[in-house]
């Protein structure tokens, strides 16, 4: 029939001009059909446009009828509705998938290059969007067969797998499934076949297209033979003669206008063409346009460089947050001035994926309603995660099932919840306490299916190790979630294990959802969502559903027959929703439209904003992901007929870039507004302008508009951050706050944005506004507790041991956190220092005892009784570990690893023993000696003011004793799993009162822990427990085993204190005992200056201040002492490494925030002072 091309550029009324055409075709022959076809994205938008711009109020249902407007596949329905080919099942993606998983898995044998690929993540769904895009390009397996002959290397590889998988595809679907493509297909058919009379009275203007597919061609060339056919194309001029060239700026529509005008000169009429006039659009963005073009081509002479431009914008910001907050705001005031609607912006981006998850925030911030035509994934819904978890948490054939992470993701989906729960908070609440277990003690596998109940059990107190059953009600709630789990998954399992087929399988699993109410509670939040009108919301629980149903139903009428394979099973059903998207209608028609570039936009508004508008984005960086690459593109353009073509290559891409975003830059009619961020906000990564952004900046000399988050407190002009209430609010607090930290007045304009939110209608608005500007007052100092806090938390007495107080001289207010409010971490199953040095501890305590009650000379043991004894001490404390901490040693092949070096390091520090006793008196005489309520020696008692007690109560690890002349000398031994000294200056400061507590503790009962009445405490010493390892460069004769064992020796040698006694001294141990205790003899019997040695004088006096620190504390912490006061010593302060970090919020920067520096005295300097003190008074 016929072919008429309108053309113009971007700034075309191309809308009007088509409505006029079909008007005036309409009037000429009312009886005809006329369809407007547009890209399906703007499908909604064009047929009110079109409506609305026909103005037939009174002929509306004629209007309708008359002209409709059609996307592809919309045309496609209309046509076939009745036709009996299309009556067939329609495979959705998900099921074209599985007919190429499956035919991928039968053809394993036949593939080269491709063999093994099936099972690799999206490797089906590439091969599926190849095979679409070789039918789209009428290439058919044939084709690819004889293209092969000619192809080399790779290519003739990748036909030879594409060729065979194409052509068991089209068997498997051939007659028995429509899908996407074969529906245009099946359309050309139809019209094709369809009578000449009938077909002349439909009248098809194409609009909104500058490419089109070889498939999408063919029907267009169909219409154009049969049909009245007119093309609305966005380019300057007619291409009659010869295609364009690939570099020509109008390359892309030019080049399907030679290929219809070409086509239609052999085979139908040719009308003349249309010029559509100019749209009303401001001056600055017809000049933007010209320059634009011009710029863009080589051979194009320049427009002459305007002083200005009113209708371009260029906006800049340092984050994204702070880039959309500044757009947001703009919108908003153009729409207060009156001249705008939201309905006239579009905001669109290169990548909107890089600010989906802050545009709801902010547009609901700044109460803005807007419709993203960017469909939104189905792939992270709840319903999705809790299948992956279900088939995730038990795999038959896998040595570990019922993981933490697998249990923990399906229940928290909140989906599966037990029906006799009767509220989610319970659920909720019973969850955590169940995860805190799981956590604590590594519970997988047969421990969530067994028949025996958990028991929540937890340490009383670390420093007297009691265990018992905190509370009944936890244990309740616990196993009333592992009962659930245990009670319901397993006979899944089983069943779903024994499934023969697809069939089966799915029909397991749909009643084991709909069993456990999954739709029901799908349901109820849809309901919850409409409640609260959240509509968007409330339709995804529905169509999230439905789209389940549907991948079920195309896998069961797929592969329902087939041998069920459950990997197989899930990797489909992730496959199905992994291209799933919600379907969005807009809810209202005025909002603000948010979508990508690249994507056709009706030229309906009046302001554009592009966001995003720097240097990796515009231009934009093209990846090619297909199969096919570009270079086996090209390979193939040179092979295939004039009707057959595939996706153009990255580089065609990137060449027509500048027209594809010019089509964006000339949608609006007023303006047009670029916005970039300097950062993402998260990284050092700096992002520059773009560099087309920079070409226009520079022409037009425009000054760019930059927003800075923060305002200055003494700039009068506020309008850049003057939105919603809740919006402006942000940005008042921190102008008020820079305004409090110059010491200046809230200036006039700010003063009014207070006043008017203060005053605000709504009280919600009114009382945040007063409680953020009151923050501004606030002062990160902790309050001290009131006498009643102070009883509730501690009663009259504090029973408590010394590593407790020493955390109260560190920092009080952490002490207040810990043994006040009894704040804890989550426990998690992990081996950590403080568990292998609890290990440690216990290890060497039974070890002692072992050899004490054997009555074993320690020294006269060799190497193999000293492993056997470890052996035997480390086995019991393992196996018969009742309080379960060393379960984590025996859960998997890394933990047996540490075991065993946990166990090493025990035998090397036995063997250290053994030798230290070789060249020393001194034995083990008790270990685990504890002091307190209830033990065998008393604790320290201390009176306070206002008739308050503390006591400090404790545990030593070993006491070394030995005789000599009847008196019983005794010393004080403490593990620890790092180098440990006596720092004076903590000691006199109150972080480090340890080993002075022991000391006291000791001589308090003296009577009681000596073998005789004359019974004298020489020291107190640490011993470093580690598996020390040897540097070549340590020893000159590695051969020599003494030279080593010596070297071992000192490297287990004793840090601490011990009495300036040189009598006793000398009496410890042989020639070689400075090796092993911290001091040394010069030859006139004098001490060396580096010994660790203390007057019986000065050690009282140590331990008296250590007494009165114990009081000060004591009366500081019922006086409600919690100020944040980190300790600070050589510039370390355990703050650093706190856990509650997050609660205190200590920051130095801040006035009120300052560490208490502790002096670093050495010790004679400590000593000299409480010399001082004491000859003065001052014991404080």
């Amino acid at each position: 029939m016929s072919l008429q091309f309108i053309l113009g550029k971007a700034s075309a009324d191309h809308a009007g001009q088509v409505i006029q055409a079909m008007q005036t075709s309409a009037a000429q022959h009312p009886s005809d059909q006329y369809f407007q076809i547009v890209p399906n994205n703007v499908k909604f938008e064009a047929e009110l446009g079109t409506l609305k711009r026909l103005n037939l109020e009174e002929q509306a249902t004629y209007a309708q009828n008359q002209i409709q407007t059609f996307s592809f596949s919309r045309l496609i329905w209309y046509f076939l509705r009745d036709h009996p080919a299309y009556q067939v099942p329609q495979l959705s993606q998900v099921a074209i998938n599985m007919i190429i998983f499956q035919i991928v898995t039968d053809h394993e044998a036949d593939l080269t290059i491709y063999r093994g690929e099936g099972k690799q993540a999206g490797f089906i769904q590439q091969v599926a969007e190849q095979l679409m895009e070789l039918q789209q390009g009428n290439v058919s397996p044939d084709d690819l067969q004889q293209l092969q002959q000619t192809a080399t290397g790779e290519l003739r590889n990748k036909l030879h797998d594409l060729a065979i998988i194409y052509q068991a595809f089209l068997a498997a679907t051939d007659g028995k499934y429509l899908y996407k493509v074969a529906t245009l297909e099946l359309l050309n058919e139809y019209l094709l076949q369809m009578p000449a009379v009938q077909l002349e009275q439909f009248h098809f203007y194409f609009t909104g297209f500058s490419e089109l597919t070889a498939q999408e061609l063919q029907l267009v060339h169909t219409l154009i033979r049969r049909a009245h056919v007119v093309i609305d194309l966005t380019l300057d001029q007619s291409v009659r003669e010869a295609a364009p060239a690939p570099e020509a700026f109008f390359a892309q529509p030019g080049r399907l206008y030679y290929r219809l005008y070409q086509y239609a000169q052999a085979h139908s009429r040719i009308l003349p063409d249309q010029y559509a006039p100019t749209r009303d659009l401001q001056p600055g963005l017809q000049q933007l346009e010209e320059y634009w073009i011009n710029s863009s081509e080589l051979d194009r002479k320049l427009p002459a460089a305007p002083q200005s431009n009113p209708a371009v914008h260029v906006l800049q910001a340092a984050t994204p947050f702070d880039e959309l907050m500044n757009v947001s705001t703009k919108i908003r005031q153009l729409v207060a001035t009156g001249k705008y609607r939201y309905g006239d912006f579009l905001v669109v981006a290169r990548n909107l994926s890089d600010y989906e998850n802050i545009i709801n925030p902010i547009f609901s911030m700044q109460q803005i309603p807007y419709f993203t035509d960017i469909q939104k994934q189905m792939e992270n819904h709840p319903l999705v995660v809790l299948l992956q978890a279900l088939f995730a948490i038990y795999k038959p054939n896998r040595a570990r099932n019922y993981r933490y992470e697998d249990v923990m993701k399906l229940l928290k989906t909140e989906l599966l919840i037990p029906k006799q729960t009767e509220k989610l908070s319970d659920f909720r609440w019973q969850l955590a306490l169940c995860e805190n277990l799981v956590l604590k003690n590594g519970y997988y596998g047969k421990k969530w299916t067994q028949q025996e109940d958990w028991k929540y059990t937890t340490v009383v107190d670390e420093t007297t190790g009691v265990v018992v059953d905190k509370n009944q009600a936890f244990s309740k709630a616990i196993n009333h979630i592992r009962h659930f789990v245990k009670d319901n998954l397993p006979p899944f399992y089983r069943r779903l294990t024994k499934a023969k087929t697809g069939r089966e399988a799915a029909q397991i699993l749909y009643q084991f959802l709909v069993n456990h109410g999954v739709p029901a509670r799908l349901q109820e939040w849809q309901r919850q969502a409409t409640e609260a009108g959240n509509l968007q919301e409330a339709g995804q629980a529905e169509q999230v559903w439905n789209e389940f149903c549907h991948i079920l139903d195309d896998y069961v009428n797929v592969l329902g027959d087939q041998e069920f394979v459950q990997d197989d099973f899930l990797a489909l059903l992730q496959a199905g929703f992994v291209g799933a998207t919600y379907s969005q209608i807009p809810s209202t028609l005025d909002q603000v439209t948010i979508s990508e570039m690249g994507r056709y936009h009706l030229r309906d508004k009046r302001i554009t904003i592009v966001v995003g508008a720097d240097d990796h984005s515009l231009p934009v960086r093209i990846e090619r992901q297909s199969l096919l690459s570009d270079g086996d593109r090209d390979q193939l353009s040179e092979q295939l007929a004039t009707d057959q073509f595939l996706a153009t290559t990255s580089e065609t891409q990137m060449v027509a870039e500048p027209y594809e975003d010019y089509l964006t830059f000339l949608t609006p009619q007023d303006h047009l507004y670029f916005s970039h961020h300097a950062g993402n906000g998260t990284d050092d990564t700096l992002l520059k302008q773009s560099p087309y952004v920079h070409r226009i900046q520079e022409f037009f000399q425009l000054t760019p508009d930059v927003f800075h988050a923060q305002p200055d407190a003494n700039e009068l002009d506020v309008q850049p951050y003057l939105g919603s209430p809740r919006a402006t609010l942000k940005y008042l607090i921190p102008a008020a706050l820079a305004s409090r930290k110059q010491h200046q007045k809230l200036n006039a304009s700010w003063s009014a944005v207070r006043t008017t939110l203060e005053q605000d209608a709504n009280p919600q608005l009114q009382r945040l506004t007063s409680n953020l500007m009151s923050s501004l007052d606030y002062r990160n100092e902790p309050k001290p507790l009131t006498d009643e806090i102070v009883t509730g938390l501690y009663g009259n007495q504090i029973l408590t041991s010394i590593s407790k107080l020493e955390e109260f001289y560190s920092n009080p207010y952490e002490y207040f956190l810990e043994y006040g409010l009894r704040l804890k971490e989550r426990d998690e199953f992990e081996i950590n220092p403080a568990d292998t040095g609890t290990f440690y501890h216990e290890a060497l305590d039974h070890l002692m005892k072992l050899v004490n009650q054997q009555q074993l000379e320690l020294g006269d043991l060799d190497d193999q009784q000293v492993t056997e004894l470890v052996t035997e001490v480390t086995t019991k404390l393992i196996e018969e570990d009742q309080a379960q901490r060393y379960e984590i040693l025996q859960s998997s092949e890394r933990m047996n690893y540490i075991k065993s070096q946990l166990i090493k390091t025990v035998t090397e520090m036995a063997q250290a023993l053994r030798n230290q006793a070789r060249h020393v008196h001194m034995r083990p005489r008790q270990t685990e000696v504890a002091f307190g309520p209830g033990k065998h020696y008393q604790e320290l008692k201390f009176a306070l003011d206002n008739h308050k007690q503390v006591s400090v109560q404790g545990r030593i690890d070993r006491i070394d004793g030995m005789d000599v002349n009847g008196t019983d000398y005794l010393n004080i031994v403490d593990y620890k799993s790092s180098e440990r000294e006596i720092k004076f200056a903590q000691v006199y400061d109150g972080t480090a009162m340890q080993m002075m507590t022991y000391m006291d503790a000791v001589l308090k009962n003296l009577k009681s822990i000596g073998d005789t009445e004359q019974a004298r405490l020489i020291g107190a010493l640490y011993l470093h427990v580690f598996d020390p390892v040897l540097d070549y460069t340590e020893l000159k004769n590695w051969k020599d085993p003494q030279q080593i064992q010596q070297r071992l020796l000192q490297k287990h040698k004793y840090n601490g204190i011990l009495l300036a006694d040189k009598d006793v001294l000398q009496s410890l141990g042989d020639q070689d005992v400075s090796a092993v205790y911290p001091f040394r003899f010069k030859n006139d019997g004098d001490f060396y200056k580096d010994s660790k040695i203390i007057s019986q004088a000065d050690l009282d006096r140590v331990i008296n201040h250590t007494e009165q620190l114990i009081q000060t504390a004591g009366n500081r912490i019922f006086a409600g002492d919690t100020r944040l006061w980190p300790a600070r010593f050589q510039d370390k302060s355990n703050i650093t490494n706190s856990a509650y970090q997050a609660v205190m919020q200590f920051d130095p920067l801040l006035a009120e925030n300052n560490y208490r520096e502790v002096e670093n005295l050495s010790m004679a300097e400590v000593l000299e002072k409480l010399r001082a003190e004491q000859k003065g008074g001052n014991h404080e």
